[in-house]
């Protein structure tokens, strides 16, 4: 396999950076050792995103807390995430993006090393806060040192890397999954992950010193910064197509495997299998998207994507066989994958604003746009049936295709305005 190559698109323009070009040298010309940390990051992060619902029955078991409990593990590490994501942008401007994200690696490692170690439900809850403050800074920076790594081209690197997320989610899916039904301790399970993310993190901070030094942004510059995006209207148009798209891709990991279970009889087994259909149809569109779409078709792919997706979301609650359902999901994964790495991106170049604090509010968007999303379906369900509450997909598409719509029409406006043609 080769990874996509640097060629930029003659109307790229190279956006605004707290990390200019020259911190890396010169745009790079394929893949960089930064790359591949990043690609090891997603993989680690979305892995410790995994562990706990895989583990998590014969976590409470041995460890004798309730439901109630568990679901409040979930809860302090997602808070965390937010809280962090938001700092990481400070976290950026006083120490740079590639020494953050190793410090944020070894927490995470740290926390699955405690997990791992865990006597009682007190210390579990420690580990996932651990897991969240190192995850948040992940989650904030990866993507915006792509970005600075491959200015004039990063649609396919973005949606490339974060291929790996799905990556991550599929194989702890599957091998944990198998590893626990042997009969093999969750401990061992998580101290194998703690030791990677710890890799991870090494592998950041040995990179980083490569790395010429850049100027960085005081809590002023990074505040002013945000304060400047927030002012732009254009912002809240890519905030909320975020929202959306986080909205879908949530609905999608959090319900497909209770929808096989309850809406086709399916055994749990058959729900992970669906679930993993879905992410590796998320593999193969992003990593498709890497190769096959230039810079300036970002927003054209966002845009077939979703209207692709519209069919296939009404489609699925409207099945009765459990091995179309699952091959829907597939082709839902290959609609949904470019969204969130392709909407950063498309929104870096229209927007020509400071790029880290730029992602990480949009990040902002998507995050609760995947719990929303979560929660709103579960409610739905408990009244009218999980298979109904699906059909808020298509719903979700619909307002991303309109959110397109309207922004591809300011774009062409403000073009007109500007005396340029296409």
């Amino acid at each position: 396999m080769t990874a996509p190559s640097d060629t930029p698109a003659p109307s790229d323009t190279p956006a605004p950076s707290d990390t200019p070009p020259a911190a890396s040298g010169t745009p790079a010309s394929g893949f960089q050792g930064l790359d591949w940390a990043s690609a090891a990051g997603f993989l680690v992060y979305s892995s410790s995103a995994t562990v706990t619902p895989i583990c998590l029955v014969i976590l409470a078991r041995e460890l004798a807390f309730s439901l109630t409990a568990a679901g409040a593990l979930e809860v302090a590490r997602s808070l965390l995430i937010v809280v962090t994501l938001l700092l990481s942008g400070f976290l950026a401007g006083r120490f740079g993006k590639a020494r953050s994200l190793g410090y944020s690696a070894l927490v995470l490692g740290l926390g699955m090393l405690v997990y791992t170690v865990a006597p009682a439900y007190g210390v579990v809850m420690i580990a996932l806060a651990l897991l969240g403050v190192g995850g948040g800074v992940l989650e904030g920076l990866i993507n915006p040192l792509v970005q600075d790594l491959h200015p004039r081209d990063s649609g396919k690197y973005l949606n490339f890397i974060n291929g790996f997320w799905s990556v991550g989610v599929l194989g702890t899916v599957l091998i944990a999954g198998d590893l626990l039904t042997r009969g093999i301790s969750w401990r061992y399970v998580v101290a194998v992950l703690g030791v990677l993310s710890v890799v991870s993190g090494a592998l950041f901070l040995i990179l980083e010193r490569r790395l010429h030094r850049s100027p960085r942004l005081s809590l002023g510059e990074v505040l002013g910064n945000k304060k400047t995006i927030l002012a732009t209207p254009g912002f809240w148009r890519f905030f909320f197509m975020m929202f959306l798209a986080g909205g879908v891709e949530g609905a999608y990991t959090f319900w497909s495997a209770s929808l096989i279970q309850l809406e086709h009889g399916g055994l749990p087994r058959a729900g992970g299998i669906a679930t993993a259909f879905f992410a590796g149809g998320m593999i193969v569109g992003r990593f498709a998207s890497a190769w096959c779409v230039n810079q300036h078709q970002l927003r054209r792919l966002i845009v077939i994507s979703a209207l692709a997706g519209l069919p296939v979301g009404i489609a699925i609650p409207l099945m009765q066989d459990i091995y179309l359902a699952c091959g829907a999901l597939f082709a839902a994964g290959l609609t949904v994958a470019c969204f969130w790495p392709s909407i950063q991106s498309h929104a870096a170049d229209r927007l020509k604003l400071e790029v880290t604090s730029l992602f990480i509010l949009l990040s902002c968007g998507g995050i609760p746009g995947f719990a929303c999303a979560s929660w709103l379906m579960g409610w739905i369900g408990d009244y009218a049936g999980l298979g109904t509450s699906f059909f808020l997909i298509p719903i979700m598409l619909t307002g991303l295709i309109l959110l397109l719509t309207w922004e591809g029409r300011g774009n062409s406006e403000a073009a007109g305005r500007d005396g340029i043609s296409g």
